[in-house]
């Protein structure tokens, strides 16, 4: 056997030994502890949440190398006052664990990544064709500014999707509020049997609330908090309607029934809109594609035969 032969078996044991460690460590590493295995059972346990984004921390050993050079870059982005009370309301409306700084270094990141993504692209048109300096410059420039923008897109969708799961529990919370109220609780503890055995973003909102009574808030403070985050009308006229009741002595059932009548009309309401939007929008292909089809077809017999008859 050659020498080209014994380095390749080498090789192929070296990398079947590497591969075999590899499957080993993430099936290990994947396998859930005794801890993980009990927590859901004790009374104490939270879930983590689908909304929850990963914080820079997450990427590891990435994240410490590159810490000093991003925080750098957030820096400077803070100095331009792009908004960051603003920002900190829409994270809030969106369920975000992120901070500005870990916002602001996902933009950057991201902008960073397309730069060099369009500048790659630029250097390789410009070795096999003819691309003018001016062009690729203003292809990175476009490149890098959409990128740190699209991060605004994507949070604004997380937001618009967040409310909508939002108005869609909505009604089911406030009938499950009434009848523990109904049933003898209190607000508070209302608030607190929802919470715990409800799943979703207003149940997540109500933890937030509890957490905020515990922490020293009244329960009117922190729901006022509350409705401060979402900012949907309806959360906050049920809010208002539910401080109201609390802290004047009124039946709280009552109003917590009227308030998920008063949802599911506006549900309702907003299903006939956007109904009457889609049948809008089914016009323009039946306007501007079937009925020319259509004419089309009546037509062109009549003119074949006219032709023939000529």
């Amino acid at each position: 056997m050659t020498s080209t032969v014994w380095l390749a078996v080498g090789l192929a044991i070296t990398g079947g030994i590497g591969l075999m460690l590899l499957i080993t460590a993430v099936t290990r590493l994947n396998r859930p502890t005794l801890v993980e295995r009990v927590a859901p059972q004790m009374r104490g346990h939270t879930t983590t949440r689908d909304t929850e984004q990963q914080t820079l921390t997450t990427l590891g050993t990435l994240s410490t190398i590159t810490a000093p050079i991003i925080q750098a870059g957030v820096s400077q982005l803070n100095k331009l006052n792009l908004g960051n009370a603003q920002l900190t309301s829409r994270l809030a409306q969106a369920g975000s664990r992120l901070n500005v700084a870990d916002y602001r270094a996902q933009q950057l990141i991201t902008a960073v990544a397309a730069a060099a993504l369009a500048t790659v692209g630029c250097i390789w048109a410009a070795i096999n064709h003819s691309l003018h300096p001016i062009i690729g410059f203003i292809v990175v420039v476009s490149a890098t500014t959409v990128a740190f923008f699209a991060r605004d897109n994507l949070l604004t969708g997380q937001i618009n999707k967040r409310r909508t799961k939002i108005l869609a529990e909505f009604p089911t919370i406030a009938e499950l509020l009434a009848l523990s109220v109904a049933a003898g609780d209190s607000a508070h503890g209302a608030l607190e049997r929802v919470a715990q055995t409800a799943k979703g973003e207003l149940a997540y909102e109500f933890k937030l609330v509890l957490a905020d009574t515990r922490s020293g808030d009244s329960l009117v403070k922190a729901l006022q908090s509350c409705s401060e985050r979402l900012r949907l009308n309806s959360v906050e006229r049920f809010i208002t309607g539910f401080t109201v009741a609390h802290e004047r002595g009124t039946p709280l059932a009552t109003v917590l029934h009227a308030q998920a009548n008063d949802v599911r009309e506006l549900t309702k309401r907003e299903l006939l809109e956007v109904a009457g939007k889609k049948e809008i929008g089914m016009l323009v292909p039946l306007i501007f594609g079937v009925l020319p089809l259509t004419v089309v077809f009546a037509v062109f017999p009549g003119l074949s035969l006219l032709n023939i008859g000529l």
